[in-house]
């Protein structure tokens, strides 16, 4: 997964958000994993948004949702 500009990638960097900076993020995350146009980019979407709202938890105690990503959708 590449870089995000004005994001955290560490749990350095996430260290030094505020909550407010985070629900940004976490919103941000979430458009992306709505707008996904393919899989890679959904699968890399989720995992970007279970990390930032894992790090809030973990800071904010803010608790994380429990998801999941639903399984690939076979052709019948």
């Amino acid at each position: 997964m590449g870089r995000l500009k004005g994001g955290a990638n560490t749990e350095a960097e996430a260290e030094k958000l505020s909550l407010a900076q985070f629900n940004l993020l976490i919103e941000g995350a979430q458009w992306r994993f709505d707008a996904a146009t393919n899989s890679n980019l959904r699968k890399d979407a989720f995992k970007r948004l279970v990390w930032l709202e894992a790090q809030r938890e973990r800071l904010h105690g803010v608790e994380a949702p429990d998801r999941k990503l639903a399984a690939r959708q076979g052709a019948d």
